[in-house]
């Protein structure tokens, strides 16, 4: 029922994992045995995972876990702080026979989904030893939230507004890096999370669906840390190639 859903699903999963993938073959530059979360280097990577909606009034009542995706690019400040920013998307779908009888056109959520897309902005706090490295994070977000039935947006009984709209979000997280020995600029990384978009407008939605969706989650990934400087030719490699 939701195969275009899962296809695009699956397309960013795969595109975000092949450019983490091309990254991560490439042998570690800078010749150390360290991890790759160091100062002044930038890093992509990718997660997928599963999220609830909890929260939100209508959006979490009745609502099923579904599939979750994140990408990631960010850049190391200094040996405990970092901070990154991440394309997100989410769904979720919701019980058979679960009622929502502010609607009659709708009347159950059996053909229900919500879609929470969007990017999120953060600054984390990090420390741990050795090859593994934890991090805390929070910032603000931008998602756009769309309430569907049968593939169409749903429209308030009352105000015919259509569900769907960009809002201010926030999110928060924990997660636990855990660097490859033969790829110490390659990490892998489980990660627990909770993302939120203040959707509630009482003025467009007063027949439901009027709330702010909260998604708690938990992703896994990896990430590829690189040098963001390019590094400086010495004068004589300069001259040969004049």
């Amino acid at each position: 029922m939701f195969t275009r859903v899962r296809l695009a699903s699956v397309a960013c999963l795969l595109l975000l994992a092949s450019v983490t993938v091309s990254f991560a073959q490439q042998p570690d530059s800078t010749g150390s045995a360290r991890p790759g979360a160091r100062p002044r280097r930038g890093s992509i990577g990718s997660q997928l995972g599963s999220s609830y909606i909890c929260s939100g009034g209508d959006y979490g009542v009745g609502a099923l876990p579904r599939l979750s995706l994140a990408g990631t690019f960010g850049y190391v400040v200094s040996p405990r702080w970092r901070w990154r920013v991440n394309p997100y998307f989410t769904w979720n779908a919701y019980r058979p026979g679960t009622a929502l009888s502010s609607f009659p056109a709708v009347k159950v959520k059996d053909d229900v989904l919500t879609q929470l897309v969007g990017a999120n902005a953060q600054v984390q706090r990090t420390g741990g030893k050795a090859n593994w490295v934890w991090h805390v994070g929070a910032g603000p977000a931008i998602y756009r939230v769309v309430v569907q039935d049968h593939r169409n947006v749903i429209k308030d009984p009352e105000t015919y507004e259509l569900h769907q709209g960009t809002y201010v979000g926030a999110t928060v997280e924990y997660g636990i890096e855990r660097f490859m020995r033969s790829l110490p600029n390659t990490s892998l990384e489980w990660t627990v999370a909770y993302q939120t978009a203040f959707a509630k407008s009482d003025n467009r939605f007063p027949s439901g669906f009027n709330g702010s969706p909260g998604a708690i989650e938990i992703r896994f990934g990896g990430h590829y840390y690189y040098d963001m400087r390019v590094p400086k030719k010495p004068d004589g490699v300069r001259a040969r190639a004049h």
